[in-house]
């Protein structure tokens, strides 16, 4: 098989067959890392430490007993959990989150504008602790629908239909509060 021979070459330290393989499998390293991070420069970063890992271990291999690209694809997806992992969450209070920003001025339109925050932080206390997790991550914090999936043990679907319902949630509570008044 073509890919033995050239990994058998790589191993050996011919550097024309590490690039080979390099060229021939950057982008789909590259696409996993990338479809879990969202961000170009951190994918690339992560990408190349992909490789990094892999050239170090490669002499280890061949024991392995599955296709290189598949190794490549274990430790892209290790390190992105390694990434969460380490991550440090960004806790974001009601306070900082609720700013309505004005293009107008003056006291009236401060009032008006300290009103309408109130209202959304009501809107968002009461609601469930699933649907106020996940309107934080998302919309707050700007995590990704994985990142979120990740940290509340859901899959990034499952995530977009909470963010949904929370959100349909939190218009009906604002609705009711405006009928009330």
């Amino acid at each position: 098989m073509a890919d033995d021979r050239l990994l058998e070459r790589a191993r050996s330290g011919d550097l024309e067959a590490l690039e080979e393989l390099c060229e021939r499998e950057w982008r789909p390293v590259y696409g996993i890392v990338y479809a879990a991070v969202r961000n170009v420069g951190e994918a690339q970063d992560l990408t190349q430490e992909v490789f990094f890992r892999a050239l170090r271990s490669l002499p280890r291999y061949r024991d392995m007993g599955v296709p290189f690209s598949a190794y490549l694809g274990t430790i892209a997806r290790n390190l992105v959990r390694n990434r969460w992992r380490q991550r440090q969450p960004h806790v974001v209070s009601l306070d900082e989150a609720v700013e309505v920003p004005s293009d107008l001025e003056g006291p009236e339109q401060r009032a008006l504008d300290r009103v309408d925050a109130e209202r959304v932080r009501q809107a968002l206390r009461e609601l469930s602790d699933d649907h106020y997790t996940v309107i934080r991550l998302r919309i707050f914090e700007g995590k990704s629908a994985a990142e979120a999936g990740q940290v509340m043990g859901r899959s990034p679907d499952a995530i977009r239909q909470l963010q949904h319902r929370a959100i349909l949630a939190m218009r009906a509570s604002l609705r009711e509060e405006s009928r009330s008044r």
